[in-house]
């Protein structure tokens, strides 16, 4: 018998390329984020326009309706689309669909804990699992060396390692300098003023697990380790829907109660926008849908 060559695999591009089982996303992510998207709209909808849902401060309902018309109107569509895009073999598509599942998990532990017992008490739960195991799912088949940008990828990834760190860094500052005067003083810290709270949720969950996230996946994209660029991504992901999500929030705060200074949003305004292009331009500088060692 005459041995012949195999034939090489084509490359993999554009929204018509089937995904290799390389670069396919488990179909058990799929489902979750399926009935997360559900979930999201239930709980969203729910919150602006059921009357009463919601048994919380007047400022703190108002923020937790700005964040129900982010979800609404930004989080849902964008994580059904990146579904669609990396059920076509985007890597990018996975990247976003991470910080998504990410920005889920961030916000629904505040919605679990942090919000007055209402009638959607078992939505926020269910909501936040969903999000949490459907990241670890992602995560767990992830090729980090899929989520590196082209041979070439100029200015944009030291760009995006820039802004982690100066928002990181913008973040602990605007934090400590609630938090410390408080405990100098023994006294609670201003932003519980207006929010019937014990500590600031937001404050916990960027100081445990937002700006950790965003200062390994810094220093990681720096020393170009491989799991640098995908967490560089979600961080950044994240950090740009949680920008929206505070410029809404203050918003909502100062009409409900407009002795609430909005000083803060033109410089969220501004690190939110600068993030959103720098995503835009990082997921374009990955790699196409190739199967691993092909580019």
């Amino acid at each position: 018998m005459v041995r012949t060559a195999s034939r090489p695999r084509p490359v993999a591009s554009g929204l018509n390329a089937q995904p290799t089982p390389e670069r396919r996303a488990p179909v058990v992510a799929y489902w979750l984020s399926s009935g997360l998207a559900a979930l999201l709209v239930v709980a969203s909808a729910a919150g602006l326009f059921v009357p009463g849902l919601y048994h919380d401060t007047p400022d703190w309902v108002a923020q937790a309706q700005a964040t129900d018309l982010v979800t609404l109107v930004v989080v849902v569509p964008t994580l059904i689309t990146v579904m669609i895009l990396a059920a076509h073999g985007s890597i990018s598509a996975r990247i976003v669909w991470l910080g998504i599942l990410g920005y889920a998990v961030y916000m629904f532990a505040i919605y679990s804990f942090d919000v007055a017992f209402n009638g959607l008490f078992l939505v926020y739960v269910a909501a936040l699992s969903l999000a949490a195991w459907c990241l670890v799912a992602l995560l767990t088949q992830l090729n980090p060396d899929d989520a590196r940008p082209r041979s070439d990828p100029g200015w944009i990834v030291q760009a995006v390692a820039l802004y982690l760190l100066v928002v990181s860094a913008l973040f602990v500052l605007t934090w400590m300098k609630d938090i410390v005067p408080a405990l100098v003083s023994h006294t609670a810290p201003l932003s519980l003023a207006h929010i019937r709270q014990l500590t600031n949720p937001v404050e916990v969950l960027d100081l445990s697990f937002l700006l950790p996230l965003a200062t390994l996946a810094d220093v990681w994209l720096w020393r170009r380790r491989p799991w640098g660029y995908p967490l560089a991504g979600m961080a950044l992901t994240i950090m740009t829907v949680v920008g929206v999500s505070v410029v809404m929030d203050a918003g909502f705060a100062h009409h409900i109660n407009p002795t609430l200074s909005l000083a803060i949003v033109p410089l969220f305004v501004l690190v939110t926008l600068v993030g959103l292009g720098l995503l835009g331009g990082y997921v374009r500088s990955l790699r196409p849908g190739a199967p691993r060692g092909q580019v």
